[in-house]
């Protein structure tokens, strides 16, 4: 059982002037997905940032199993996996190369990744013969179920999200959607995604929102 804690975090730019959210604490638990909603510049996506390791809080502290996060590289690696909502996929790379690149990072030998990696891309409904695609060939959707595999390959305790099904057909959003849950409750991954989707929140172990740079439970 893995357990994420934000304990008294707050968060400003290197240059801003403002706190972005103050005083945070709220803890997540693995086998749950937990959705965090909120309007558009409360701060959701950079509070996702400081639960992906992409940045310190500025005061308080990201604790992992209750040890506080210093490590910024080794958390990333070993501890969370994220899906931005841009995906980042390595463009100059095939989707299946994206996909076994943080296998590989972590010591797997080329074959057991390229067969682990057509494994995940079949769990993300994609068809094999995409795996010798560029992501540019792939469309917006495509795209997406790439990142999620590639984040899937990482298999950390931790899948963040962050606007998973923006902009995405609605028989997509249900194929995201349902790899969310599937993360949470058949493998037991600690599961957070910020959306501002109706829908997936419905499907959500725990919903919080972000007001006011404060997290509220609903």
């Amino acid at each position: 059982m893995s357990k994420l804690e934000l304990k008294g975090v707050s968060f400003k730019y290197p240059r801003g002037k403002r706190m972005i959210f103050q005083n945070v604490t709220e803890s997540f638990a693995s086998g749950k997905l937990t959705t965090i909603e909120g309007e558009s510049g409360a701060g959701k996506s950079t509070l996702l940032t400081l639960l992906s390791g992409l940045a310190l809080p500025t005061r308080g502290e990201l604790l992992m199993d209750g040890e506080p996060v210093r490590d910024l590289t080794s958390y990333r690696r070993n501890a969370a996996a994220a899906v931005a909502q841009a995906n980042y996929l390595f463009e100059g790379r095939t989707v299946l190369e994206n996909v076994t690149y943080p296998m590989l990072l972590k010591g797997l030998d080329g074959e057991s990744a390229k067969k682990k990696a057509l494994e995940y891309l079949e769990e993300v409904k994609l068809d094999g013969e995409l795996a010798s695609h560029f992501p540019s060939e792939c469309s917006g959707g495509e795209q997406k179920r790439v990142a999620f595999a590639r984040a899937m390959a990482l298999d950390n305790p931790v899948f963040l999200a962050d606007e998973p099904t923006a902009n995405l057909d609605r028989g997509t959003s249900r194929v995201i959607a349902d790899i969310l849950v599937s993360l949470a409750r058949e493998r037991g991954k600690l599961v957070i995604a910020v959306t501002h989707d109706a829908r997936l929140p419905e499907l959500a172990d725990v919903r919080l929102f972000l007001r006011g740079g404060v997290l509220e439970h609903e």
